[in-house]
C-alpha cells in the first residue's frame, strides 16, 4: 500500500509498490539492461529500424478478435509497419494467418479490413488461393515457362494463436509460444471469460507521436493529478500496486471506487460514487458521513445483483469485484479490466516515421443474453452505460487527433484528456533544450518498460534465448 510519513506536521507521500516477479527461474524480471530515455530513441529512424527488426517481428501481437471470424472464410486484415497480415477462418474451422501479399507479382491481395470470403484471390492477375493459404489457380498456368509447385507458391504463413477470445501473430515462425510469453498472466485472467464479450466500440486515431511517447503515458500514474482531476472521485492511483514481470509486462492495481487520499475526505458521496451507488440498488443518503465504506459495500452488493440478474462473481476476488485492474502486454496492448467489461487499448508503429503511430481502442462488455434485465445490466458496467450494443459486429471509427481535441470524437474522457497532450510531448522530444527523461520512483513501470526495449534490442535477448530452447 501508499506509505505516508508526517514530519513536522506535513505529510511526505512515499512510492507505490513494486513487485519484481519471475515467470521461472529461467525467465525473469531482471532484464540486464539500464535504460537511458534519451530522445533518439524516440526520434531517430535507425532506432525505429532496430525496433522492427527485433521487436515488432519477433514478440507476439495482439491482431484482432476470434469473434471477428466465426464462420469459415471470414477474415480481418491486420497491418502493422510496412507488413499486412490476413487471419482467416479456413476450410478446416481453423485460424490461419499469412502475409497479405500475392506470389506472383508481389500486389496486395485484400484491401478490406474485414469481411468473408470463399477463395483469397488476387485482383491483379487471379491467382487464387484457399482459405489456408494454399495456391489453388493459376490463370492460364502454360504461359509460364517456369515449373513450381502450388506449395512452393502458397502464401507465405504468419504464426497465430488464440487465447480467451483474442488472436495473437507472431511474425517469427521459431518463436516460442504465447503460453511461454503471457506466463502466468493467463491464468490471472482467465476468471474474466473474455471471449464471452461482445465488442460495442472500435476506435483509431492517429497521433503525431512516437509509439514509445504513448506507452509510457499508460505506464505511470504521475500525471493523473494533473490532467485527469476527475479521477480524485474515484479511484486512490497513490496506493497503486504494480507487479513487473519478464519481457516488458507489468500490471498495476488502483483501489476503487474511493477517494484520492491527497484530497480531504467529503462528507457525502461524490456523483460518480452516488450513480454507482444507485445503479446496484444502494441508497447514497445511507452513507453520509461514511463514504470510506462504499468500496466494500459495492463489493458485496455487486454480488447480490449478479444473482439476481444471472451473472456470477464467484470466480473474482472482492478487489476484482470493484478494483481497476490495467495489465500492460508487451508491445502493443493495455487491458484495463473490469469484470462486466475491458478496454483493450495501445499504439501501432508508423511505417517510416518515428514521429507517428496509430492508437487504437477495443470496447468489449458482458452481452445482453449473460443478464435477464438489459437496463439494469449497463448501469452494472462502471463507466459503460453510454455504450449500446450493436446489431452487427461495431463500426470502426478512425479519426485524428484534431477530432477528439475539438469534441467530434471521444476515446472517454481521460483517454481524450491523455490525446491532448501526446503530440506535445514528442515535440518537445525535439527542442534543444531537451535531452533525456528524468524519472521518479513511481515512475518505474516506465524505466521497467524500457529497459526490456533495450532487452529485446540486444544481442543476447531473453525472448531469443527462451525461443532457440523452446
Amino acid at each position: 500500500m501508499f506509505w505516508r510519513l508526517s514530519l513536522g506536521g506535513e505529510t511526505i507521500f512515499m512510492p507505490q509498490r513494486f513487485n519484481y516477479i519471475d515467470f521461472s527461474e529461467e525467465i525473469t524480471s531482471d532484464p540486464k539492461h539500464k535504460a537511458i530515455l534519451s530522445t533518439d530513441r524516440y526520434t531517430n529512424t535507425e532506432f525505429m529500424q532496430s525496433e522492427w527488426d527485433k521487436i515488432w517481428t519477433k514478440t507476439w501481437l495482439f491482431a484482432g478478435l476470434v469473434s471477428d471470424i466465426q464462420e469459415v472464410g471470414d477474415f480481418f486484415v491486420y497491418d502493422i509497419g510496412r507488413e499486412s497480415i490476413i487471419v482467416t477462418r479456413n476450410e478446416a474451422k481453423k485460424i490461419s494467418a499469412f502475409y497479405n501479399v500475392c506470389q506472383h507479382r508481389g500486389n496486395k491481395i485484400l484491401s478490406l479490413e474485414c469481411g468473408s470470403v470463399n477463395k483469397v484471390s488476387c485482383p491483379y492477375h487471379g491467382w487464387t488461393y484457399k482459405l489456408n493459404g494454399k495456391l489453388e489457380k493459376i490463370p492460364d498456368v502454360e504461359l509460364f515457362n517456369q515449373r513450381f509447385s502450388c506449395d512452393e507458391k502458397s502464401l507465405k504463413p504468419v504464426r497465430v494463436e488464440t487465447w480467451a477470445g483474442l488472436v495473437f501473430i507472431n511474425m517469427t515462425e521459431e518463436s516460442a509460444s504465447l503460453e511461454t510469453f503471457l506466463g502466468p498472466i493467463i491464468d490471472q485472467l482467465n476468471p474474466y471469460h473474455f471471449e464471452n464479450m461482445k465488442l460495442v466500440k472500435h476506435q483509431t486515431v492517429s497521433l503525431e507521436t512516437n509509439w514509445k511517447t504513448v506507452r509510457d503515458n499508460f505506464l505511470e500514474q504521475y500525471h493523473v493529478d494533473f490532467i485527469h482531476p476527475q479521477h480524485a472521485s474515484f479511484v486512490d492511483c497513490c496506493d497503486a500496486n504494480n507487479d513487473m514481470w519478464p519481457f516488458g509486462h507489468t500490471r498495476t492495481m488502483v483501489l476503487s471506487p474511493v477517494i484520492n487520499p491527497r484530497y480531504s475526505m467529503p462528507e457525502e458521496p461524490p456523483d460518480f460514487m452516488s450513480q454507482y451507488l444507485n445503479g446496484l440498488e444502494l441508497d447514497p443518503k445511507d452513507f453520509i458521513g461514511k463514504v470510506p465504506e462504499i468500496r466494500e459495500a459495492i463489493q458485496k452488493q455487486k454480488r447480490v445483483i449478479g444473482k439476481k440478474l444471472g451473472f456470477d462473481y464467484s470466480e473474482f476476488t472482492d478487489d476484482q469485484v470493484s478494483d481497476v485492474l490495467q495489465y500492460d502486454i508487451f508491445p502493443n496492448i493495455f487491458m484495463t479490466i473490469h469484470p462486466e467489461r475491458l478496454w483493450i487499448f495501445g499504439p501501432k508503429p508508423h511505417h517510416s516515421d518515428p514521429n507517428k503511430c496509430s492508437f487504437s481502442k477495443w470496447t468489449l462488455q458482458i452481452p445482453k443474453n449473460k443478464i435477464r434485465d438489459d437496463k439494469r445490466g449497463l448501469e452494472l458496467l462502471p463507466g459503460s452505460s453510454d455504450y449500446a450494443y450493436p446489431k452487427d459486429r461495431a463500426k470502426h471509427e478512425i479519426f485524428s487527433r484534431e477530432d477528439v481535441v475539438e469534441g467530434r470524437n471521444s476515446m472517454t474522457i481521460t483517454i481524450d484528456q491523455d490525446i491532448h497532450y501526446l503530440n506535445d510531448m514528442q515535440a518537445g522530444m525535439h527542442s534543444r533544450g531537451f535531452e533525456a527523461a528524468v524519472l521518479n520512483n513511481d515512475e518505474e513501470r516506465v524505466q521497467h518498460f524500457h529497459n526490456w526495449v533495450d532487452n529485446w534490442l540486444s544481442k543476447d535477448s531473453l525472448w531469443s534465448k527462451i525461443s532457440n530452447f523452446k
